[in-house]
């Protein structure tokens, strides 16, 4: 976002906790930096408690548009700024989705369950009600939220970077090293799952289910990414022929080959806003078994995919990637690679963005609060969650 706001003329300021005081210029956008300490489950993220530096900030900066990218303290705190800037709250995480509502699921009868799901939602209705746009990135969660009762929500697809990807990028040498031992057995699949390695991901349940499959094949297992899970991840895997646990890597021609080279994406989060993953993977050229919910369930197509539902045990899982690894890998890939033709690029996506951003901050003007409006720059400012 910071290249392509450097790009189209603009300024743009992320204010995040991380783990010292710091100031810095990067990727085209100023990094602000305060100190917070780490989440207790999760260290990735780190605890947004600076209410005060995230409303100094924005009013030191005094922003065209005020970006909240967390419904938790950094909503707040923007949301009890006054009326100069815009505010957009971008829906890309679903905190309700990965932690309420499989609690309530398993706990509740489902219509009490939908109740309580539907009041705990009340404060993401609040931000939207001060905020001038909710932004979602898929046409499904438009919906979604709109029958949640979230008001002014647009629809801004996500883009991915195709250039980096293809079926080109398939390394056999990578795919046999992956393979381990099982490289010299014709019938052996490579598996790949991808992602944060967290309880709401549902990595556990996918390493089971390969389990059940390898009894009718061989099977060999990479994981690419990290996170509170992967010590308990290792010891599942230890019931497959071969696994191979990957760090999250920088390194776009490493990721590219990984994708490729892997016979199936296996995803199990039923919660996904997006699922960058997934389309990366189609543009890679590699099917995949999904979950029919949530971002990951809107990718799915039969063509090139198999699926099974949210409250599907291992064996459903199993059954989804047997069916899958009975069809011709050829056909899957091309139709997944064709499929990946039809998605927007990252560029694409900032490009409608910054003019849904444009309008926005003209259409306040028009209702006569804030600035001016002007065809020209504007300055952006986001507060995040993320280390």
């Amino acid at each position: 976002m910071g290249r392509a706001a450097t790009d189209a003329g603009h300024e743009l300021t992320v204010v995040a906790p991380g783990a010292a005081h710091e100031v810095s210029a990067r990727d085209g956008m100023r990094l602000i930096r305060y100190p917070a300490p780490r989440m207790p489950y999760d260290g990735t993220y780190r605890v947004p408690w600076r209410f005060d530096l995230m409303r100094r900030v924005v009013r030191e900066q005094r922003p065209d548009i005020v970006q909240i990218s967390s419904p938790f303290a950094p909503a707040l705190a923007a949301c009890t700024l006054g009326d100069a800037a815009v505010r957009v709250y971008l829906h890309h995480s679903d905190p309700i989705g990965c932690y309420v509502r499989p609690l309530l699921t398993r706990a509740l009868p489902a219509v009490l369950a939908e109740c309580i799901e539907y009041a705990a939602w009340g404060w993401h209705r609040k931000i939207s009600a001060v905020c001038d746009a909710t932004v979602v990135a898929a046409p499904w969660l438009a919906t979604e939220l709109s029958e949640l009762g979230c008001e002014r929500v647009s629809c801004v697809p996500f883009g991915i970077t195709r250039r980096d990807l293809g079926s080109h990028c398939r390394n056999s040498e990578l795919r046999e090293r992956l393979l381990g031992p099982l490289a010299v057995d014709p019938r052996a699949v490579l598996v790949l799952i991808a992602g944060r390695l967290a309880v709401d991901k549902r990595q556990a349940l996918l390493i089971e289910a390969l389990q059940i499959v390898q009894r009718s094949r061989p099977v060999a297992l990479v994981v690419l990414g990290d996170g509170p899970e992967r010590v308990r991840l290792e010891r599942v895997a230890r019931g497959l022929g071969y696994a191979t646990f990957l760090p999250f890597t920088h390194d776009r021609a490493e990721f590219a080959g990984v994708l490729a080279s892997a016979d199936l994406l296996l995803h199990g989060a039923l919660a996904e806003t997006y699922g960058f993953v997934i389309a990366e993977a189609l543009a890679s050229g590699t099917p995949v078994v999904v979950p029919a919910a949530g971002g990951a369930g809107a990718f799915a197509r039969a063509d090139y995919s198999e699926t099974y539902t949210a409250r599907d045990g291992v064996e459903a899982v199993a059954r989804a990637v047997q069916r899958l690894l009975a069809r011709p890998r050829t056909e899957l890939s091309l139709a997944a690679s064709n499929a990946a033709r039809a998605l927007p690029s990252s560029e694409q996506h900032f490009e409608h963005l910054f003019a849904l951003y444009s309008q926005l901050k003209a259409n306040k003007a028009r209702r006569g609060c804030g600035s001016p409006a002007t065809a020209g720059a504007h300055t952006v400012t986001l507060a995040h969650t993320w280390e």
